[in-house]
Formats: C-alpha cells, structure tokens, sequence
C-alpha cells in the first residue's frame, strides 16, 4: 500500500511535468529505429530506445509485466526528459499520446522497467473511436471523435485507487484542457471544450465517459 501512495503522489506531482522509465529494442537496445506507425521494440528492464526525432503527435501502446515501477519518459534531442508518458507499479497495458504540445520533439524512449515490457508507435488515427455517446474502458486511452459543437458535457465515473486524468484536445501537437483531475473512485461531470476532437484517460481502473 506504501508503494502504491507513493506513485500516486509522484504521478500527482508530474502530471504537467516529467516522468522516467528505460526501454529495449526488439533488434537491439542500442541501434537508432525509425519511429513509423507500428515500428515495435519489446525488453526487460532499463532501457533507453532511440528513433530518429519526431515532432509530430502519435500514441504509443505499452505493455509491462512486473512488480515494481515501470516508468516512461520521452527524451527530447538534446538529452533531456521532455513527457512522463506511464508512472505506474506492477503490471500495465495501456495507450497514452507523445508530442502532445510544441517542443524539440522526441528523440529517445526512457523506460524504467523490472519486467519484460513492450512499445509499439502507432498514428493519432488509430485511437479508439468514441462514436456513442457513452464510452466505458479501463486504465490508460487516448479516443477520437468527431469535433464537438456549442455547448457539451461530460460525465465520467472511475473505479480505481490511483489518478484519474483527462484531458481534451481541440488541436493535436497543442496543450490540451483538464477536464478532470482526481484520485481514486470518482464521479462527475465537467465542460468539453467546443472543437474537442481527441481525448486522454488514465486512469488505473475502470471508466465511463458520456457525452451530453
């Protein structure tokens, strides 16, 4: 219990900042790889993954199977960490988004790991499709939908012990508006921004989302 408060907190604190994980190539941990849609790199443990640098949004879909953190930064060409994209312990399966607002792009995968993991790239166009009105899902997701008009809701329910962030974006590659900001089990409703087109969750179990 002691570790789980302590990543919520740490989580809490780095929403807006940064965050560390190590990561490993499915060819090999040190050779530079083109981040392409559906390029994929699988390791165990700390490992840092190198792709030619990108600017452009995109998602990537993690999987991790340990006990302890696993963690992930994008690493900017100059060095340094520039988005936490998973701060979690134990294991996990989710979807998050990278480049998500102006900077020097992405040039490296930091992933913190004490099991076999895995990374896949994919495009902004492969999101989930919130179609209906009501979305139900569980941990971490980035959704698509149709960009919103005049004034719109949203209702979202959350089942979990750990944060549960999400934002909307009415351009992609720009910062996005926080629609909800909470720990543990949740219940409420906020503003979607007119012209929201894409939407964040993390969440560490399981969500709704309805519009209105």
């Amino acid at each position: 219990m002691f570790k789980r408060v302590l990543a919520v907190l740490t989580l809490a604190a780095a929403t807006l900042m940064t965050g560390a994980v190590a990561s490993h190539a499915t060819t090999t941990a040190t050779a530079t790889a083109t981040a392409t849609a559906g390029k994929s790199y699988r390791g165990e443990g700390d490992q840092v993954i190198r792709v030619s640098v990108t600017k452009a949004p995109g998602l990537l879909e993690f999987s991790h199977d340990g006990e302890a953190n696993f963690i992930v930064h994008t690493i900017n060409p100059a060095g340094k960490k520039a988005e936490l994209l998973v701060n979690t312990i134990g294991s996990y399966d989710g979807t998050v988004l990278y480049n998500t607002y102006g900077g020097k792009g992405t040039a490296a995968l930091e992933i913190k790991a004490d099991g076999a993991w895995t990374a896949r790239f994919k495009p902004v166009t492969t999101a989930r499709c919130w179609c209906a009105g009501t979305i139900r899902g569980d941990g971490d997701q980035v959704l698509k939908l149709s960009p919103t008009r005049g004034l719109r809701t949203v209702r979202a329910t959350h089942n979990g012990e750990a944060n549960f962030i999400v934002f909307g974006y009415t351009r992609v590659g720009f910062y996005g508006d926080l629609l909800f900001n909470k720990i543990g089990g949740y219940k409420g409703n906020a503003l979607l921004p007119t012209g929201t087109r894409l939407v964040t969750v993390k969440a560490d179990g399981p969500w709704t989302l309805t519009r209105r």
